[in-house]
């Protein structure tokens, strides 16, 4: 069904792909980070699942920010997701997911004065989601379920930008609402009672709505976020998450995922009001590791 040859390039490919903003520019500002896949393996009407996950970046999750140690500490991000998700009929799901994530960055330079100092942003975000669509199984054998769930998530997000050391006169504040329509289908595989994966790309639509800021007009310019005041973005979420269940205990599951996601596919490097100014793009949180539980109280599923 697959060609395995092609496997190991086409990982190598997307993970390329999905590095590619981490080196675009010195001091990127994040707009968006993934979410923990909710993966429903349902299978008939009444079926029933709530998780919760821990997600972080597995490099940086228990590295501690030093504003006065050398060298920058990027990509420093950890929260946790809640969600759940019910068979309505045989084939009619709804699903529903919470979203909370904290993240820092510390970098060696300011790239908003040409003082020689460090900077260091900080990000809250949340997010609720909510979907329905549809699930089938793939051939007699039942073994492979194809979900499909179009939804729409509602949050905010809100950062500081200081300079290190902390300078009163340059701190920073970017407050935003957060619209995102999403795109999802999975593909569940069943292959025992204990082991289980869910495959899922996952197109999604951000806008950023109701901004609050002090940046000043060019400094918005200079991040991208002058460009975000404009622009809806489109972006990529592919996810797996492995599942393990327990003897004795059909009810509860041992979830383990990789959720990924794309930079917002834009390129902006002048801007119309800022002709002069060589301007940022807006970025994503290219991937989360993630490790939680699912709970299946309707018995053995």
């Amino acid at each position: 069904m697959f060609n395995q040859n092609l496997t190991p390039k086409f990982l190598i490919n997307l993970l390329l792909l999905l590095s590619v903003g981490w080196f675009a520019c010195t001091n990127p500002r994040y707009i968006n980070s993934p979410s923990v896949h909710n993966a429903a393996f349902l299978k008939q009407q009444g079926d029933f699942k709530f998780s919760v996950a821990g997600a972080g970046n597995p490099v940086k999750i228990i590295e501690g920010i030093d504003d006065d140690s050398d060298g920058e500490t990027l990509n420093h991000s950890y929260g946790f997701d809640g969600q759940a998700a019910v068979a309505v009929t045989n084939h009619f799901m709804l699903t529903a997911s919470g979203t909370y994530r904290n993240e820092q960055d510390r970098y060696d330079d300011d790239d908003l004065t040409d003082i020689d100092r460090g900077s260091k942003v900080t990000y809250n975000r949340r997010m609720l989601d909510i979907g329905a669509g549809f699930y089938a199984p793939m051939g007699k054998s039942k073994k492979v379920y194809f979900n499909g769930v179009l939804g729409v998530g509602f949050g905010k997000m809100s950062s500081t930008d200081n300079a290190l050391p902390y300078d009163a006169a340059r701190h920073r504040t970017y407050d935003a609402n957060v619209t995102k329509y999403f795109l999802q289908p999975s593909f569940n595989f069943f292959f025992n009672d204990y082991f289980r994966m869910s495959v899922a790309p996952k197109f999604s639509v951000l806008k950023l709505n109701n901004i609050k800021t002090n940046y000043t007009g060019t400094e918005e310019a200079t991040l991208g976020y002058g460009y975000a005041r404009k622009r809806t973005f489109s972006l990529f979420e592919p996810a797996v998450l492995l599942q393990a269940g327990f003897k004795n205990n059909d009810w509860l599951k041992l979830d383990m995922g990789f959720n990924f996601a794309s930079d917002p596919f834009t390129s902006n490097s002048r801007s119309n009001d800022y002709p002069d100014i060589k301007t940022y793009n807006v970025e994503s949180r290219n991937f989360l590791f993630s490790i939680g539980l699912s709970f299946y109280p309707m018995g053995k599923r």
